[in-house]
């Protein structure tokens, strides 16, 4: 490897998983640096704003988890590739990026919202799980046809989907006593018929260094 690869990172956040499982799965060797959520100062130093995940690479520093994807498929060109040389399986990656991102992510941030409210509001919670439900049908139905979103092989669109929907398809009692884990495993569940993407899941999972 030409120049250290670091990760500065929140490590329960879906965007940072999402980095490490791309990492994971490109077999690249990078140090951890966990990040006070209270004090920022690190990050803004590193790369100007006080979001992680903020990947470091020699005099190179890079945030967003989908610019730092595009950033190591681009420089590592000799690791399992994360995206495609196929117009329409970059253009279907893309599709299912912005589902994540969007669709996805809504219900997810929904939650984390009543994780830092005063009083959780229960009502919220279920339509959450509720809503989290439904815009999971498209996985379950594309994985019914194969292991993975797009194509033969994991790319970004199953680590990006995966990552995000991750805590909802684990049981509670499993976040290792992290107290925000936790209230995320015990108030969001991806509901019944959810188990190829449960399954999917933890084979993206295996991944995450």
């Amino acid at each position: 490897m030409p120049a250290s690869l670091r990760l500065l990172e929140l490590p329960p956040s879906p965007n940072n998983i999402k980095v490490r499982i791309a990492l994971g799965y490109k077999g690249l060797a990078f140090e951890r640096e966990t990040v006070d959520p209270g004090d920022r100062s690190r990050v803004i130093e590193a790369s100007g704003q006080p979001l992680t995940p903020v990947l470091l690479h020699g005099d190179h520093s890079l945030f967003d988890s989908g610019a730092i994807l595009r950033y190591l498929d681009a420089n590592f060109r000799d690791t399992p590739a994360l995206f495609s040389t196929d117009r329409e399986e970059m253009r279907a990656i893309e599709r299912w990026e912005s589902i994540a991102r969007g669709k996805l992510m809504e219900p997810i941030a929904m939650v984390f919202a009543q994780a830092f409210a005063a009083e959780a509001d229960a009502s919220q919670l279920e339509a959450a799980c509720q809503l989290l439900h439904e815009r999971s049908a498209p996985i379950e139905e594309q994985l019914s046809q194969g292991p993975w979103l797009v194509g033969d092989r994991m790319t970004a669109a199953d680590i990006t989907a995966a990552a995000t929907v991750l805590y909802a398809t684990r049981r509670p009692g499993s976040g290792g006593g992290q107290p925000l884990v936790e209230f995320l495993l015990q108030n969001l569940q991806i509901g019944d018929s959810r188990e190829q993407t449960c399954q999917w899941v933890e084979r993206v999972m295996e991944h995450d260094c």
